[in-house]
């Protein structure tokens, strides 16, 4: 209940706050949300334990604060999306104008970093139908909000519990699909969402993309797209390779707050 309270005011403040005045009333609410150790911090430190040894305690703590800040200042993006949306610039391009011009179902596989809401939004307003698979929101107007601000942003949502059983035909149908795969299938862990992705590529010819969307240092989001990844490489774990590489570049931007699945640590 305090989730959906917190979710109500702040998409409250940030439909009548000035995005500068929402952004830094974000981004102190996300330090004390860190000072006051909810779960998510101890989930997200011992992820960043888990998968980046090599960090001193100091370090990881610096990281996992500024996950925090990343987080807020994305969602109160979303909340504001329709006033505030342009084009985003694209690291890679080759690879999604390539992905395009293939004529295969594509599934974008994802993370938590940075602004993956405004990722798939950049997908889209490249002319591409995509989908991105989505836990439900735990009250119904919660859902209404997100599910409202996405498809205006041309996005379409597959709910989790049945998406796997209409991915096949979305991939046959050259439509894109989004998977965010460092969380397992449910909020217990469920299946690797790597293994999903590749048994679809395999089954429907479909293309693997990576991609993210961050922050640079001066705040400007750019969507990052990696070389597609054959199937047989996304089942052996060639993208906790690629998990990895990302973290090495923005580790204070990944919002991982639930206990990743087996093979990506």
């Amino acid at each position: 209940m305090l989730a959906v309270l917190a979710y109500r005011a702040a998409a409250a403040g940030a439909g009548v706050l000035p995005a500068p005045v929402a952004d830094a009333l974000a981004t102190s609410l996300a330090r004390l949300s860190f000072a006051v150790r909810v779960p998510a911090r101890g989930a997200l430190e011992a992820n960043l334990r888990r998968v980046l040894p090599g960090l001193a305690p100091c370090e990881r703590r610096a990281c996992a604060r500024g996950a925090f800040v990343s987080f807020a200042l994305a969602f109160t993006r979303f909340l504001r999306r329709g006033r505030v949306d342009a084009p985003l610039p694209v690291v890679g391009r080759e690879h999604l104008d390539a992905a395009r011009a293939s004529g295969r179902g594509v599934i974008v596989l994802s993370a938590h970093f940075g602004d993956w809401e405004s990722g798939a939004a950049a997908i889209a307003a490249e002319g591409v139908p995509i989908h991105l698979a989505a836990r439900p929101q735990p009250e119904g107007t919660l859902e209404r909000m997100f599910a409202a601000r996405r498809s205006g942003a041309g996005v379409d949502v597959l709910p989790v519990a049945s998406a796997f059983a209409s991915m096949a035909g979305i991939l046959r149908r050259r439509e894109w699909v989004a998977l965010m795969a460092d969380r397992g299938a449910s909020r217990s862990g469920g299946a690797s969402i790597c293994a999903w992705a590749a048994v679809l590529a395999q089954r429907t010819d479909a293309l693997v993309l990576p991609a993210v969307c961050v922050r640079d240092a001066h705040g400007v989001l750019t969507l990052h797209v990696e070389s597609p990844l054959a199937p047989e490489r996304c089942r052996d774990g060639a993208f906790r390779d690629t998990l990895r590489s990302w973290l090495a570049r923005w580790p204070e931007q990944w919002a991982a707050f639930e206990p990743l699945p087996e093979g990506l640590a």
